[in-house]
């Protein structure tokens, strides 16, 4: 007859499906789609960031439609992650001005590790919601 096995005593051990794990998912508020709206529609804002605080990602700040790339960079924390969406004016080759959105992921290396990946497993929650942006990560200020 065989050993009992160590770890269960010989009892059979239960299989918890997908559905009873809890999930500790991490959503934008109310608020984010309501300020990228502003950004992207009205052109209140240059930039806006967002933070994930608790179990929700909310709004941290913002930069009047004045600002320049150097101070969206300046924004940024040092040491914390932010998502952000920017928007950068250029020049197209036949002389048109136009401005183009970019969601930004900040993740610098200096961060703390859990920070790291709980911005890179919410990222889709946000990213969803911020349609029509091109996509940025970013570890460094040069990379903006």
């Amino acid at each position: 007859m065989a050993e009992p096995h160590l770890k269960t005593a010989g009892v059979a051990a239960s299989i918890r499906h997908q559905e009873d794990v809890p999930t500790n998912a991490i959503v934008p508020s109310d608020d984010v789609a309501a300020e990228f709206k502003q950004l992207k529609m009205r052109r209140k804002y240059r930039y806006v960031l967002f933070r994930i605080e608790g179990a929700s990602i909310i709004v941290d700040s913002t930069g009047p439609p004045t600002a320049t790339l150097a101070q969206f960079s300046a924004a940024l924390p040092d040491a914390d992650c932010r998502y952000a969406v920017y928007e950068h004016d250029v020049l197209t080759a036949d002389g048109r001005k136009t401005s183009k959105l970019y969601f930004v992921t900040w993740i610098p290396q200096n961060s703390h590790p859990g920070l790291k990946m709980a911005y890179t497993h919410a990222k889709g929650s946000i990213r969803s919601l911020c349609d029509g942006c091109f996509d940025l990560n970013a570890v460094t200020r040069k990379e903006i």
